[in-house]
């Protein structure tokens, strides 16, 4: 779960007392003093037609785990909704949380993990590969959403995205924020989860599962990255690959990976990363069908009425998340569930309402992609929304946001 359900984000492990938070980083950090240029929301023709998601294919996911060195399960497993009816109560959140797990985890490399889990799944699936090379952008859908509150006018909290060219065309978009973990809000949400959602065998260590898709986004073709918060279970399957159900356990069959292009390397090797460190992973958890995953949110009586669709909508819409159930409670005592599917009616509406900002986000993707590929592969740009205003910074340095084993795949 994240804010926008109830300002609430997935809590990390609760612990007492609770732990000094690292100090805020500034938005201009390593930035040249001057801009490279402004953004302008782009124009569109009313009469365009509207902008699809097709051609959706999963191609990965993982689950981290709470460790002192950078872990996560492959393919692992959002929890499964346990479909328990109300009423029932939930007592408010508290403790740390995170607000963006893979930037805590692995701080230089924040896309590591997705290109990790996407090789293992495509291996163990009998698949050549993706064709990285073809992509236009690489991306958490985090990044989408600040671009199109820009393009709407409602980014309240400025931000900031990294880019970066991997071979002739693709963009990197890297997460970027001025803090990683939080104190949680007394909000009901991930003791929602909590109550609602439980992990399967070999996941039950597990701090936030990820999935990763491709798609056509209206002729770019994407690759995002984004959370899941839970999923109808499935009926189990071949890859439904047990492990240890405690963290000793889980510890103990840890294994290197390499991510190699050849593959033909020694599956126990580690991955070079460069000042984060070395990440592992452990074999367990199931695929599942994007069919069966779900976004949850809570929602108070009082404020049901003004439950900010134009803030989710494009949650599932970037995902193509299929399912949206919304816990609606009175200090915590919930009443009902309110369950709803993308390409319903009710939710057709807030599509209608979003068309053109879709439209949009897609002509500004575009802009961003040859601005980036003007600047070549040692351009190193970044996007900054301050007070609503977009503009484009070189970075001082010029560290890649990859190793190179990774980065040399985008040339093939």
């Amino acid at each position: 779960m994240r804010s926008t359900r109830g300002n609430y984000r997935r809590p990390a492990r609760p612990q007492a007392p609770l732990p000094p938070l690292d100090p805020l980083r500034s938005l201009n950090e390593g930035l040249a003093e001057t801009p490279v240029c402004l953004m302008e929301v782009p124009s569109i023709e009313t009469d365009a037609p509207a902008v699809k998601v097709t051609q959706l294919e999963y191609i990965g996911s993982y689950n981290w785990v709470d460790s002192s060195q950078p872990t996560i399960i492959v393919p692992g497993s959002p929890p499964h909704w346990k479909n328990i009816g109300p009423p029932f109560t939930v007592a408010h959140d508290q403790g740390v949380v995170y607000r963006d797990q893979n930037g805590f985890r692995m701080p230089q490399q924040t896309l590591l993990p997705l290109f990790t889990a996407v090789d293992v799944v495509q291996e163990e699936d009998g698949k050549d590969g993706l064709p990285w090379s073809s992509m236009d952008f690489v991306t958490d859908r985090n990044g989408l959403r600040k671009l199109l509150r820009w393009i709407e006018g409602t980014a309240g909290r400025d931000f900031r995205i990294d880019m970066q060219l991997a071979g002739k065309r693709t963009v990197l978009l890297n997460r970027w924020e001025t803090h990683t973990r939080e104190y949680a809000s007394p909000s009901f949400g991930f003791n929602f989860e909590k109550k609602t959602t439980q992990y399967t065998s070999g996941c039950e260590q597990s701090t936030g599962h990820h999935r990763i898709v491709k798609y056509d986004f209206d002729g770019l073709k994407m690759v995002v990255r984004f959370e899941v918060d839970a999923c109808i279970p499935p009926p189990a399957t071949k890859r439904d690959l047990s492990s240890a159900s405690n963290v000793d356990d889980l510890i103990d069959s840890l294994a290197n990976v390499n991510i190699k292009d050849d593959k033909s390397g020694d599956p126990s090797q580690t991955i070079a990363g460069g000042a984060s460190p070395t990440l592992k992973i452990i074999h367990a958890g199931s695929e599942v069908p994007q069919s069966n995953i779900v976004e949850l949110g809570t929602r108070s009586e009082r404020n049901l009425e003004t439950y900010s669709w134009i803030e989710t909508y494009p949650q599932l819409f970037l995902s193509q998340t299929p399912h949206h159930f919304l816990g609606v409670h009175k200090n915590g005592r919930f009443s009902t569930i309110q369950k709803r599917k993308l390409g319903s009616p009710d939710l057709l509406h807030w599509e209608k309402r979003m068309e053109d900002n879709f439209k949009k986000l897609r002509k500004a993707l575009e802009e961003i992609q040859k601005l980036v590929i003007e600047h070549g592969q040692r351009g190193r740009l970044t996007l900054v929304s301050v007070d609503g205003k977009l503009k484009v910074y070189e970075r001082a340095e010029m560290d890649s946001c990859l190793s190179d084993d990774v980065i040399r795949r985008f040339e093939i």
